[in-house]
């Protein structure tokens, strides 16, 4: 990887200054060139004249709009003084328009009452909108990101239906993921983002797709986007068992500070500023959180994390928009690791007790990204390019004295990384007859410069490198979608994509023809692959009210770079030693002793994933929400680079099928219920059954809960989480315990101050957040022992806060 320079460094401060003065003179240009007033109201049913909740509000041929809350009520403010069209729509009602003046530093408040109505044939352009899957209802998460109370950016990931997280070493490491029948490990097979820019690290010091998405502040999110299996073109790497795409604010409701202090000595610091009042033309908000916490553990955690923010979008007319975001966090921590079960039942440590107090990291990210929207008639177009700086360093302990019994196994897994990327957009909107057409055109590329390494360093002292690499991977990609509205009752979306990656991978340790004495491939070289994956997904709607869906595609999640280079080079000796005149049997044995196994020569390494669904969505009584799903997914043969060992292991085909279920329900004007269900039975191809199981994928998780919003000034919610017991291996000889957990959480508003109480695992129960199946020995022990180990998760706590809005 290159280095930086001096020279480099002080480009890039020059770089940072010139785009802060040009920030600062279009700031003072805006606000000063132009007169502004506020447009504001409530929208109502006009039969029943209950609150319309999540209507689409918008300027007519403007990016300028918003959403009505779940009262009804929206507002918008630093409108350009002049004369508009605004048109308000919602699904079952019959769109709105009307003619506004905006007048300089005056608010103009509207009362607008929609009329229900059946499907008719000018609900075309409203039925265009409407998701085309059952996980990506808009309006759905919407409720959500409203109701449900995140404590952590982490606990945003919980919003998503049927997701489950785990965290194992400590605060500060990315979550284990599970979503689907799939353990997902960091980040695998769920490709997440926000605000475009990727967060899965490709070819990353712990795992592939390690997605850590602890650099975002979680009061800052105004939109989750969900889209569960690999049915969409505009994702692509790790998109298979789904895709999360998470959106920043652009305007804030005010500015504010917020304070929270809770038991194992946690701090949290939260500040939320905004330029003026939030203006519909140009905006900046910047932001800081500092966050801090020892844990529940014997050896305190020593959590820290600071992130920081800042925003700016500048509309340059009514149809151009650009907008600037930079944003940066660091942590460093310490972790109890995993333990093994035997050594608690045996007294010697207690469930949050360490046998090797060394464990923990430090992670640093900074991103910066400018993107320009342009929306004209029928023409949408998006440009975005973004560059990111990470650094990681983790050391990890699993198996204590298993390998070296003397010094211990202590691992170190570091990286530097530079990712740049760009991606632009091209959609438009057709009408054929009474057809509309939306095509959707995409096209960019993504670059990870990377420096890796994987030493053994008991005690945080490194002994020796297991890895030591420089990678270059660079993925292009080119996509095209089309939704098809025939008439009010049936749509479809076709898409195709293609993604095209390249692998440069310089091994500093060494090179296929040695065989070193720790055991593992070593090899430099390039590749390239290339696929295309066909997407299709149709949608049928008896009523307003009603969706019924199929969806079919497949996916991909690429490997890692070694990895891919491990198996080109296996099947470059075998081309080489076969001219040579060796056997198939003599190439196998060289690439055993060299530490290749046969098997990469002859198995691929971008594994592509099928994925089948059907299901409904349906709202009932304009009270009730429901979704229903019916899924099936099956995954390729592939070869598994494993960082924590710097080795590759042979994974089978696997197929998983289950069902979702989720359900929101209005009880009362303040008052909601949810539930989200998820069935599913997974299995490894090609293995004697009761041999087959997948180990840690969930077969059954359930979250619902009640949340009572702004009653009285009262924000109070209470929710549950239940994983039941699974596998940890494959002949299920040894399981991951179950566990049933119930949080509180309470708020109380007066005039600008808020009053908050947070109450975590409130029966108290006796839970395991992470579990593995692993082979470990203790330095006392002769030989190893293969069996359950956890991280144990958080007992009864409280946290109180205090907040004040300015």
């Amino acid at each position: 990887m290159k280095k930086v320079t001096p020279v480099s460094r002080f480009r890039f401060h020059q770089f940072t200054r010139w785009t802060a003065c040009f920030l600062f003179i279009l700031f003072f240009q805006s606000a000063f060139a132009h007169q502004y007033g506020t447009l504001s109201g409530t929208i109502l049913d006009a039969k029943t004249g209950k609150e319309i909740s999540f209507a689409n509000i918008i300027i007519e041929k403007s990016l300028i709009g918003t959403t009505s809350d779940l009262h009804g009520k929206f507002q918008i403010r630093g409108i350009e003084a002049g004369d508009y069209v605004l048109v308000v729509s919602h699904l079952g009602y019959k769109t709105f328009k009307k003619n506004i003046r905006i007048r300089n530093r005056q608010t103009t408040t509207l009362l607008i009452k929609m009329q229900p109505t059946s499907f008719n044939m000018s609900d075309l352009n409203i039925t265009a909108r409407r998701p085309f899957s059952i996980a990506s209802s808009q309006a759905i998460r919407s409720i959500d990101l409203q109701l449900r109370p995140v404590k952590s950016s982490q606990d945003l990931l919980k919003l998503v239906p049927g997701l489950i997280i785990a965290q194992h070493a400590g605060g500060g490491k990315a979550e284990q993921i599970f979503l689907r029948g799939f353990d997902c490990d960091h980040g695998t097979d769920v490709n997440i983002s926000v605000d475009g820019i990727p967060v899965n690290m490709v070819s990353h010091a712990h795992g592939q797709g390690y997605a850590d998405l602890h650099f975002l502040i979680p009061e800052l999110v105004g939109k989750l986007s969900v889209y569960k299996g690999p049915y969409f073109a505009q994702f692509g790497d790790f998109a298979t068992a789904g895709a999360i795409a998470f959106t920043t604010k652009d305007i804030l409701k005010s500015n504010s500070f917020h304070l929270e202090v809770g038991q194992f000595n946690t701090l949290k610091t939260t500040l939320l500023l905004q330029t003026g009042k939030g203006n519909a033309m140009q905006n900046g908000i910047f932001a800081a959180q500092y966050y801090t916490t020892d844990g529940p553990f014997d050896n305190p955690q020593d959590l820290k994390r600071l992130n920081v923010f800042g925003k700016y979008f500048i509309n340059l007319n009514r149809v151009s928009r650009l907008t600037f975001k930079v944003n940066a966090f660091n942590s460093a921590w310490n972790a109890s690791g995993q333990i093994p079960d035997r050594v608690v039942k045996a007294g010697i440590i207690d469930r949050f007790g360490a046998l090797d107090p060394m464990e923990g990291g430090t992670t640093t990210r900074q991103d910066f990204s400018i993107v320009y929207r342009h929306k004209q008639d029928d023409h949408q177009f998006r440009l975005q390019t973004y560059l990111t700086r990470y650094v990681f360093k983790l050391f990890s302990d699993f198996t204590y004295y298993l390998q070296d019994t003397v010094n211990g196994d202590m691992i170190e897994q570091n990286e530097n990384r530079w990712l740049s990327g760009m991606k632009a957009t091209y959609q438009i909107h057709k009408k054929i007859n009474n057809i509309i057409v939306l095509p959707v055109f995409g096209a960019g590329f993504r670059n990870d410069a990377i420096q890796t390494a994987l030493w053994h360093s008991p005690n945080r002292i490194r002994m020796n490198a297991l890895s030591n690499a420089t990678i270059n991977q660079t993925n292009l990609f080119v996509w095209a979608q089309s939704k098809i509205i025939f008439n009010i009752h049936w749509r479809i979306e076709v898409g195709l994509r293609g993604d095209y990656i390249t692998y440069d991978v310089d091994d500093h340790l060494g090179n296929a023809n040695d065989t070193l004495s720790n055991g593992l491939p070593h090899a430099s070289g390039y590749a390239q692959q290339a696929m295309l994956n066909p997407k299709f997904n149709v949608v049928y709607s008896p009523s307003a009210q009603v969706d019924i869906y199929l969806n079919a595609g497949t996916g991909f999640h690429s490997n890692d770079a070694r990895n891919v280079i491990f198996t080109q080079k296996a099947k470059e000796i075998e081309q080489v030693k076969l001219r040579e005149g060796y056997s198939e049997q003599e190439i196998s044995e060289w690439l055993i002793k060299h530490n290749f196994d046969p098997q990469q020569q002859f198995t691929g390494t971008m594994p592509r994933a099928y994925g089948a669904e059907t299901g409904l969505r349906a709202e009932l009584f304009r009270k009730l929400n429901i979704g229903i799903a019916l899924w099936y997914m099956y995954l390729d043969k592939e070869f598994v680079y494993a960082g924590d060992g710097g080795y590759s292991e042979l994974s089978n085909p696997t197929q998983r099928m289950g069902l979702d279920f989720e359900g929101r329900l209005k009880l009362t004007p303040w008052l909601w219920a949810d539930a989200d269900l998820t069935l599913s039975r997974g299995r490894i191809n090609d293995l004697p059954e009761g041999k087959n199981y997948i180990p840690l994928a969930p077969n059954f998780t359930l979250t619902g809960g009640l949340t009572m919003m702004n009653f009285h000034g009262f924000d109070v919610s209470l929710r549950t989480i239940h994983i039941g017991s699974r596998p940890a291996n494959e002949d299920n000889t040894v399981r991951a315990l179950g566990y049933t957990l119930v949080n509180f959480g309470a708020s109380y508003h007066l005039k600008k101050y808020t009053f908050s109480v947070t109450i975590e695992n409130l029966l108290n129960t006796e839970w395991n957040e992470a579990q593995f199946d692993t082979e470990s020995r203790m330095k006392w022990e002769k030989k190893p022992v293969d069996e359950l180990h956890y991280t144990p998760g958080n007992p009864f706590n409280v946290r109180c806060g205090i907040g004040i809005r300015f």
